[in-house]
């Protein structure tokens, strides 16, 4: 599934940066504890309580990994990442 057919994901691009929204709020995921990765077409968001994938998100941009940076507010979670 795209981000684009994902109700639970925006994705906005602006002034260089792409900036990822994940609402996982009534998910019974504790979103402080996400492990959060990118390459350089995807986003990848990892619950170890479960060991599991909660999401792999598609973004239509090269983007540089190295630049990942993570928040969480309420249970939405913003991954922000500069374009390459």
């Amino acid at each position: 599934m795209s981000s684009a057919e994902d109700p639970d994901v925006d994705i906005l691009n602006k002034n260089g940066l792409v900036n990822v929204y994940v609402d996982l709020r009534g998910k019974e995921i504790n979103t402080k504890r996400l492990l959060v990765r990118a390459d350089n077409s995807h986003v990848y968001i990892y619950d170890p309580d479960s060991n599991s994938i909660v999401k792999i998100i598609y973004v239509n941009e090269l983007i540089d990994p190295s630049t990942l940076s993570v928040s969480e507010k309420n249970g939405i979670i913003n991954i922000s990442l500069k374009k390459t």
